[in-house]
């Protein structure tokens, strides 16, 4: 039976709703993780507390690591939903299906709309998307930005109407308050390639569009402008050291080899990877392009994908969400080629082969990971293994047998069983956030603090930062023999006392002028008391980490 038109958007609006509800439903069922969800979270909620909407503060100190958008969307979705998991994650999972619905519109004007749903479905159904898209993250809100920025771009080059450049340079100004320079960095570099390769120069003037570099200096600068005002030291250390110090050199020791994100495109992109190594077929999109149009599109796509993961992958500084920019234009493409597969009614370049063999490699990785992992218990992710592998291998294999006989219905029909099984395997996840979040995350020991905590006690922390325990508790935070990334904001008088050395806190620890409430890890434990005297009152353990009171009366 064959789809008809109504069928049709009746399935691409129930698979639109899927996502929606894979993406939001779950967001609050796990603690933040740490230690980035819990920086992120709790920045916005000093700025709440405060009032200071500016100068970014984490445990109370200033913090000048990233601009200021991130911290503000979730501010206004903590004043919207309350200070929870929930409103600290939806912001970034909004970007995501935003960064998606993008994709697939502007998929939809160069391929059509076929194509188009196939792309928003791909970008949103992958596993790194899908994770970065679902943690409180500043990748997601510049992938979305700098997704809008190049779509505008190009739909207003091909359309000749430069009014969508308005929303390239509000895009890039939007992007550079969510992660920085990278966001003006990379639409150029991108663009500036797709020039030389296409050889169309005049674009260079088009782009020049005076209205939009005035429109982005309105959007960009105000900030910029009143944290200087108030901070002197701002921009040194955020264009200097958060820029190019940390992408020439190794200053936050993120020093990874030149192809650690090759295997993050193929693991990143299941359960679409076959579709993936499809692109290489004589048959593909890519390299039997039906037009020039096609042609030219082919190479804006691939000269957006190349630039970003070459310029990370140069950097000294690699962290796993940073190739998230990479997806979007990788999803056009599988898209389109996936299109035309529906269209002839035939499989090309071994895809559905691909898929299963990947897919089953990373199925019996999982599998026998959940019984020789050490720290996981079996009985937990084998289900989870379990209904991971169901949807990565399912949807190929009923592929296959839907397309036994050609045609293109059954391939319309393929797709949507596809689609469908990669919303299954991407739910699956949650079963690994839900118990990350009991092994890396502080709201079980900060739950322990909030019921034994006395007013007046100090939490101290011990040889770590715990980034979700200001957040949890509402309070600041000691610690000791650890400044991390807070090592700016320590060395100003607002950290003074804060940051104290072992030795320094051993001795108000001992004495009975200051009660504390002291979290440390089981095997940090001797490092701190070297003569194993620990001389608490009270003492709590809990998965791993010990919560010591030192409650002695004068």
């Amino acid at each position: 039976m064959e789809f008809s038109e109504k069928r049709k958007r009746l399935l691409v609006l129930g698979i639109a709703l899927l996502i929606l509800m894979v993406y939001f439903v779950p967001l609050g069922r796990h603690g933040l993780l740490e230690p980035d969800e819990g920086r992120y979270a709790e920045i916005p909620r000093e700025m709440i507390e405060s009032g200071d909407f500016v100068t970014p503060r984490l445990n109370y100190v200033k913090y000048f690591e990233k601009p200021v958008m991130l911290y503000w969307m979730n501010a206004a979705s903590f004043l919207a939903f309350g200070e929870n998991e929930f409103a600290a994650r939806f912001p970034t999972a909004l970007c995501a299906v935003l960064g998606a619905l993008i994709t697939a519109l502007f998929c939809a004007s160069i391929f059509g709309r076929r194509a188009g749903a196939v792309a928003g479905a791909v970008t949103a159904l992958s596993l790194l998307y899908f994770a970065i898209g679902t943690i409180t993250l500043t990748d997601m809100p510049l992938s979305l930005f700098m997704t809008a920025a190049l779509c505008a771009f190009y739909y207003g080059h091909i359309k000749n109407d430069r009014r969508w450049f308005l929303a390239f340079y509000a895009s890039v100004a939007l992007g550079l308050l969510s992660k920085g320079l990278v966001a003006i960095v990379l639409p150029g570099g991108i663009i500036f390639w797709y020039i030389i390769f296409t050889r169309k120069w005049r674009l260079i003037l088009d782009a020049l569009y005076l209205p939009g570099i005035a429109l982005f200096f309105v959007i960009a600068v105000p900030w910029f402008y009143m944290v200087s005002r108030e901070n002197p030291d701002f921009l040194y250390f955020f264009f200097i050291r958060e820029h190019f110090l940390r992408y020439a050199t190794k200053i936050h020791s993120r020093y990874e080899p030149f192809w650690f994100f090759i295997p993050m495109i193929p693991v990143g992109l299941l359960p679409w990877t076959g579709f993936f190594f499809s692109l290489f077929s004589r048959e593909s999109v890519l390299r039997s392009p039906d037009d020039k149009n096609v042609k030219d599109a082919n190479i804006y796509l691939l000269c957006w994908f190349t630039v970003i993961f070459a310029f990370f992958s140069f950097s000294s500084s690699k962290l796993i969400p940073y190739i998230v920019p990479c997806f979007p234009p990788l999803a056009i493409l599988i898209a389109s080629d996936f299109d035309r597969m529906i269209e002839r009614g035939k499989w090309h370049g071994k895809v559905l082969a691909f898929s299963l063999v990947f897919g089953g490699l990373f199925s019996a990785a999982l599998i026998v990971y959940s019984f020789v992992g050490g720290r996981v218990d079996p009985y937990e992710t084998l289900p989870i293994a379990l209904m991971i592998t169901a949807g990565l291998l399912a949807g190929p294999l009923l592929a296959l047998l839907i397309t036994r006989r050609g045609g293109q219905a059954a391939f319309e029909k393929a797709a949507a069983v596809l689609c469908l099984s990669a919303a299954v395997y991407i739910a699956a996840h949650y079963g690994i956030y839900d118990m990350m979040g009991r092994t890396r995350s502080t709201k079980g020991i900060s739950e322990v603090i909030m019921k034994e905590k006395l007013p007046g006690e100090t939490i101290a922390v011990y040889g770590e930062i715990l980034q979700g325990i200001p957040f949890y508790t509402k309070e600041r935070v000691m610690l000791i023999d650890s400044m991390g990334e807070l090592e700016f904001g320590a060395g100003k008088p607002e950290g003074k006392g804060w940051f104290p050395t072992a030795e320094e806190f051993l001795r108000e620890w001992k004495s009975e002028d200051r009660p504390f409430v002291l979290v440390i890890e089981k095997e940090r434990l001797d490092g701190l008391f070297k003569d194993r005297k620990t001389y608490e009152t009270k003492k709590i353990e809990h998965n791993g980490y010990l919560i010591l009171f030192n409650r002695r009366s004068k």
